[in-house]
């Protein structure tokens, strides 16, 4: 099939689901008129939440919750758990500030859609029209990418491509980098017909609003988001110092114990992953901008945000996704998109506008339901993608007929302490090294041959040294990733373990030989399959450019 077909059969079925989306959000407002009228008893019982998330708390070590629901047009539950950070035992609260991850998108799809309303930009602009210097790998689609592009996840690029020049942070890389480097990551599928999450073509729309603005991105999240709707404690930069001590801390499972984790951030420079998931906000405002979500855009005070017209682009299918397993199984859903900034499926017969947020020790979920004019927040401070599925499903599942399921079960089924799922993240990379991997001695001959400078086109230095009294593989421009060698059953292959084991993330390093038995370059191969996305080492090819 031509380029031009997939587009058309892609744009047919966005229409047809522009329309439901449509009736659905047209739904939800005559819900929620009905409902101001004629208030109903409340459904979730405090008591009952109350004892379930202690209960998910408790079973897979999170130190703090912080849980909102808003329901026609009023806050029903505002609920804080647990401890901001486990040294200093401090109590988190509704002000309590949440790293949100890639909640973050929303907000900068929202900027874009003001800018439209404003008629400074149009979705269907070329990026070129507004950064020049943008570049995809292939020369057709780098002057074809629109803006709509940028945030629909159907680039043609592959799950999380580039994203070792955002992750582990700190990042050296800068925006304009990040944008540059664009044009060396290949192609995996097809461009505007394969779904395939991404974060950089997000910071390349935060670039876009900066460009199109004349403010930065975080200036006018700041400045056109956050002060109208009066989100106090919501940053799109670093937080100042004043509420500096508001911020909860990231934890993770570290050596199957729970550990805070640093990143050494400079507080000097813009977070170069902003725009992609940089904002961290507070429960408290973060129902203020669900609410403003659920009143297509409309302020409490009466003011249009951003239009309702641009709301539905937002709250429209624009990608098609893969209905999960999952999804099947408990929500009987039928269809999965990607809109701008939001996911959209069906649960139970009902629409689901959603998103969730994965950073370092900080995740987060937000889920709406037009028709019920219901609006959930869930922000933790562990990277439990089980726990924060299971506080969702916990507050959901009630308001769509479902009392019963207990979500701890569903999402954590083995909770021994034993056990890899007993933190609800995959813990494999931080298990000893087995007896059989030794590190790489000093005086190994075949090594010291491959000892030198490794180059990437898009993720620059590795170096391959021996240094502190080991052989070990370095980069010169992420800095979490520097790892000793280990030996290996395989030829010219070495277990690489990284030093910072929160980062569940090791690697083999592979050396390739030319025709006279020289290395010639390296590949990283992930040591397990279900490592987080964001570690693309898949895509880089390490080329030896001096011993």
């Amino acid at each position: 099939m031509t380029l031009n077909g997939r587009n058309k059969i892609n744009s047919v079925i966005s229409v047809l689901y522009l329309c439901v989306i449509m009736w659905a959000t047209t739904s939800g407002a005559q819900v929620r008129a009905e409902k101001h009228v004629k208030p109903q008893a409340p459904v979730l019982s405090k008591a009952k939440v109350d004892r379930q998330i202690h209960n998910i708390m408790d079973s897979l070590h999170i130190p703090g919750v912080a849980v909102g629901v808003i329901k026609n047009g009023k806050v029903v539950l505002k609920q804080s758990y647990g401890v901001k950070n486990i040294h200093s035992n401090e109590p988190v609260s509704a002000q309590s500030l949440f790293k949100i991850a890639s909640n973050t998108k929303a907000f900068t799809a929202a900027a874009l859609a003001i800018l439209v309303d404003e008629g400074k930009l149009s979705w269907d602009d070329p990026v070129v029209k507004h950064l020049p210097d943008f570049q995809m790998h292939d020369p057709w689609i780098s002057t074809h990418f629109t803006i709509t592009d940028l945030l629909t996840h159907r680039s043609g690029l592959g799950l999380g491509a580039g994203d070792l020049m955002l992750w582990p942070e700190p990042s050296s890389f800068s925006r304009a980098e990040v944008v540059h480097n664009l044009r060396y990551l290949k192609p995996t599928g097809q461009f505007r017909a394969d779904y395939a999450y991404d974060n950089l073509l997000y910071i390349v729309a935060g670039e876009v609003v900066a460009a199109a603005s004349g403010q930065s991105w975080e200036q006018f999240i700041e400045k056109r988001i956050f002060v109208p709707l009066g989100m106090q404690h919501c940053f799109a930069g670093h937080i100042p110092q004043a509420q500096q001590a508001l911020a909860a801390t990231p934890h993770g499972m570290v050596n199957n114990k729970l550990a805070t984790i640093v990143r050494d951030i400079d507080t000097s420079k813009p977070n170069v992953s902003g725009a992609a998931g940089g904002i961290q906000c507070s429960l408290e405002d973060m129902l203020i901008w669900a609410q403003v979500q659920l009143d297509q855009g409309m302020t409490a005070d009466g003011k249009q945000l951003f239009s309702s017209a641009q709301h539905q682009q937002m709250w429209s299918a624009k990608t098609i996704m893969p209905v999960s397993n999952t999804d099947k199984r408990h929500n009987q859903s039928h269809f999965s998109a990607y809109g701008l900034g939001w996911r959209l499926n069906d649960v139970d017969g009902k629409l689901r506008v959603h998103h969730s947020g994965s950073l370092a020790g900080m995740y987060s979920y937000v889920s709406f339901f037009p028709e019920l004019d219901l609006g959930i927040v869930v922000l933790t401070n562990q990277q439990s993608s089980a726990a924060r599925s299971a506080i969702m499903y916990t507050l959901m599942k009630p308001y769509l007929g479902d009392y019963e399921t207990d979500w701890l079960k569903v999402y954590a089924p083995k909770l021994s302490p034993s056990s890899n799922k007993a933190s609800g993240n995959y813990m494999g990379n931080n298990e000893a090294v087995p007896k059989t991997q030794q590190p790489v001695a000093l005086t190994n001959g075949s090594l010291n041959v491959a000892l030198g400078v490794y180059r990437d086109d898009w993720l620059g230095d590795f170096y391959l040294e021996q240094k502190d009294g080991r052989i070990q593989l370095r980069s010169k421009r992420v800095v979490k990733l520097v790892g000793g060698l280990y030996r290996d059953e395989e030829k010219d292959r070495f277990l690489v373990r990284w030093d910072d084991r929160s980062l569940d993330a090791d690697v083999y390093a592979k050396l390739y030989r030319d025709q006279n038995n020289g290395i010639t370059f390296m590949k990283l191969i992930p040591v397990h399959a279900n490592i987080d996305f964001s570690y693309d080492f898949q895509d880089l090819t390490l080329h030896k450019i001096i011993d």
